[in-house]
């Protein structure tokens, strides 16, 4: 089950050439399939009533607009998570897509709230968005305060830039985004000290958790060792988790993650349905997010359109729902 998701949520529809390489790489430090593994490790670490840090965001220029992928993903762990677990989720992004995530979980399914310090949400599918600072100064105290506080079983990223060497951000085309991007590397080194599961989802190189296959990065990613800034320093991210998940499309690594959790429970509703990723897509754009390749407000992820992603949670079913 878990070879057929991972060979799933890995294939390069668009022929960038990279996955694959990275998949490989990710799947050397693991004893089983990638999305299998974080299910498994999620599973063994979240206790019913838990409450659970789901991070994303990933803003793209010239527009600085939040892209497609990432709040999706993020969503749908969220229900998943909760369906499962009975987990409470915490969602953290930049404060100016917290209204685009908060849509994104409605499409869901999911009643949100996009607050500042607040509680977790309490009932059954909802769900709380936090703003996360882009100040380092204020990440680390925000990282500190969140834990404390909340004392979370997961700390999950998914689509969530991750810093290079030097603590610039960038984008795939070797860009840098540091200013306008939360720094979110805090909470997981907090995360790390308290012993506390972390979980990243990536799909390029430049996201948190893709420190774990730095190497694989900066041998088969375009810009990872030089980017197009005055940094010099490439795009490939330091941050290392416990477990990474290298997906062809980040969302699609989430719904593996997802898909895997609804095969073990024996909870098929934990994966959700295509008619629930064609809404959920569509709030999102109409929230105001575009494809973070054409950067266009579109019904696609990564220039994979609509029925491409239906396609995919149709496959996915097909899979795990006897």
């Amino acid at each position: 089950m878990g070879e057929g998701i991972d060979r799933l949520v890995t294939l390069d529809l668009r022929a960038r050439g990279v996955i694959y390489r990275l998949y490989d790489a990710a799947r050397k430090l693991a004893d089983a399939p990638l999305t299998l593994t974080a299910a498994q490790q999620i599973m063994e670490a979240t206790k019913p009533g838990d409450t659970v840090l789901i991070t994303t965001g990933f803003i793209v220029p010239p527009l600085r607009l939040q892209e497609t992928d990432g709040p999706p993903g993020a969503a749908a762990l969220a229900r998943a998570l909760n369906i499962a677990f009975d987990a409470r989720p915490l969602l953290l992004i930049e404060e100016q897509s917290k209204s685009i995530l908060t849509a994104t979980l409605h499409g869901i399914g999911m009643t949100a709230r996009a607050v500042g310090k607040a509680d977790v949400a309490k009932s059954e599918r909802s769900a709380v968005v936090l703003g996360f600072p882009v100040e380092l100064k204020d990440a680390g105290e925000e990282a500190k305060r969140i834990l404390d506080e909340y004392k979370p079983s997961l700390v999950l990223a998914i689509e969530k830039s991750g810093r290079n060497v030097k603590g610039e951000y960038h984008t795939m085309r070797g860009l840098n985004i540091t200013p306008f991007h939360a720094k979110i590397e805090p909470l997981i080194e907090e995360a790390h000290k308290r012993d506390v599961l972390t979980v990243g989802v990536g799909d390029g190189g430049n996201e948190v958790g893709m420190g774990n296959i730095k190497e694989a990065v900066e041998t088969f990613v375009p810009y990872a060792r030089v980017c197009q800034c005055p940094c010099q320093s490439g795009i490939a991210a330091e941050t290392k988790v416990d477990v990474l998940v290298a997906s062809a499309v980040s969302n699609w690594g989430g719904y593996g993650i997802e898909a895997c959790l609804a095969y073990l429970t024996d909870k098929p509703e934990v994966l959700h349905t295509p008619q629930l990723e064609e809404a959920m897509l569509k709030s999102c754009v109409d929230a105001g997010a575009i494809d973070g390749v054409t950067s266009r407000a579109e019904l696609s992820v990564d220039n994979a359109p609509l029925p491409l992603q239906l396609s995919l949670m149709n496959m996915l079913h097909a899979l795990v729902v006897k």
